[in-house]
């Protein structure tokens, strides 16, 4: 029989993680480096879902809206409060700054609801969910700024995160979130994303810290030019 400690032990070595809104892996892959196992992936996107079966990977294709949580769990082959993590990044075209910024309005918006839906259901251990820097400020109600009703609560700039916050808040997890640039993370781009991370368990939780900044030549930590990177890559393979 197996006692307490080797139960609770075998509970937090675990690292199962289910990923949504998969895509093209990106965010799939990193976690698979950092030592976390992705049991299964979704995406609604036929070439998406080809890409991760061409990579060996478990993948579910189909609308988020059409999937149930318990189906996920059973290609995971996990039960409720069981997985480490569970990761996406919802549609952010309804947030980003380059688009008319239509927010919940967008019925791409409500895929919010059911990547908390997943969650609520699986209950894992730690979440987490990225998106554009747009939603940061998005309103709920999206008026051209000359004709915003200022006494309208759905038109104040960030309700859509206000409102995605209470959610998480409702399920009993504690979050945090902000913007961070790859730049600052060795990848030879700016690219600036929303990233917010949940703890089911209370547990502390950061946002990572930058690893590369704009520094001196010599420096190790100083960013990464696209060349140097092609480089790198060529050694690894």
């Amino acid at each position: 029989m197996r006692s307490k400690r080797t139960e609770y032990m075998q509970y937090y070595d675990n690292r199962d993680v289910i990923s949504f809104f998969s895509g093209g892996m990106g965010l799939d892959i990193g976690l698979s480096r950092a030592g976390l196992n992705v049991k299964v992936g979704q995406d609604f996107e036929p070439s998406c879902v080809e890409t991760m079966k061409a990579n060996g990977h478990n993948v579910l294709g189909g609308d988020i809206r059409d999937i149930k949580p318990e189906v996920m769990l059973e290609l995971a082959g996990l039960n409720q409060g069981e997985a480490f993590l569970v990761c996406g990044g919802p549609p952010c075209q309804p947030f980003s700054t380059a688009g008319k910024r239509l927010g919940i309005n967008d019925p791409r918006g409500s895929l919010f609801m059911d990547f908390i839906r997943m969650i609520d259901y699986i209950q894992p251990r730690f979440f987490v969910m990225e998106n554009v820097k747009g939603i940061m400020s998005s309103p709920l109600k999206h008026v051209p700024s000359d004709e915003r009703d200022k006494g309208d609560p759905d038109q104040k700039l960030g309700t859509v995160l206000d409102i995605i916050l209470e959610e998480f808040k409702k399920l009993g997890y504690k979050t945090v979130y902000g913007i961070l640039d790859a730049v600052n993370y060795g990848v030879p781009q700016f690219r600036e994303r929303f990233v917010l991370i949940g703890s089911r368990d209370d547990e502390d939780i950061y946002l990572p810290f930058p690893t590369n900044f704009q520094m001196h030549q010599n420096s190790e930590l100083r960013w990464k030019t696209v060349g140097e990177t092609i480089k790198d890559l060529r050694r690894i393979c």
